[in-house]
């Protein structure tokens, strides 16, 4: 069954087959949320957030565009808003730590680094490079971000941005080579190119 039945069924009362909609997008929600995030956790989260507000959302959906697009859209409004969370509660924590004196933020940052260290996915060497690349993507501006996750890492075509950021194809093209260029210059400060 095809999105667009589904979404009839589902608008009808059929919600059962929203379970459908969940399966065949909740690999590349939750990879676009963890690209985006660098946390499994928060990328979990958000995905279930996604998932919620697209179900909340559906009947407001026309199908002027394709469903997968329209929840790409979703999934990049979750995680700038969550990412500016995380960033109030990190702002909020340094603040407290600040105020609690040296000797707290010296045994929180061992702390972090200690769980850093033992992730899972930290267990071979190109994961530091793998690392820095991420971080410096994290550095470009909002839009430049999403311009770089979605070409090339999740692999959208250039239609596909453009739908989903409104923006022409030439538009993407040129953001993307923008960010491109900018990523090179930071990684070739990083003597990783």
């Amino acid at each position: 069954m095809d999105d667009l039945e589904l979404v009839k069924l589902i608008k009808k009362g059929e919600t059962k087959y929203f379970e459908e909609i969940i399966q065949k997008y909740k690999k590349v929600v939750f990879g676009h949320a963890y690209n985006f995030l660098r946390n499994r956790e928060e990328a979990e989260d958000t995905a279930q957030e996604v998932f919620m507000a697209v179900y909340k959302s559906l009947s407001g959906f026309r199908g002027d565009s394709k469903l997968s697009t329209w929840i790409y859209r979703i999934t990049i409004n979750t995680c700038k808003n969550r990412l500016k969370q995380m960033q109030r509660l990190r702002a909020q924590t340094a603040d407290e730590l600040y105020e609690e004196g040296d000797e707290n933020k010296t045994s929180m940052v061992d702390n972090i680094k200690e769980k850093e260290e033992k992730e899972p996915d930290k267990s071979y060497a190109s994961d530091r490079v793998r690392d820095l690349i991420y971080a410096r993507i994290g550095e470009l501006t909002e839009e430049q971000k999403h311009v770089i996750l979605m070409r090339d890492v999740d692999g959208l075509s250039y239609e596909d941005i453009g739908r989903v950021l409104k923006l022409s194809v030439s538009a993407v093209k040129s953001k993307l080579f923008r960010a491109r260029e900018n990523l090179r210059e930071k990684l070739e400060k990083d003597d990783v190119l």
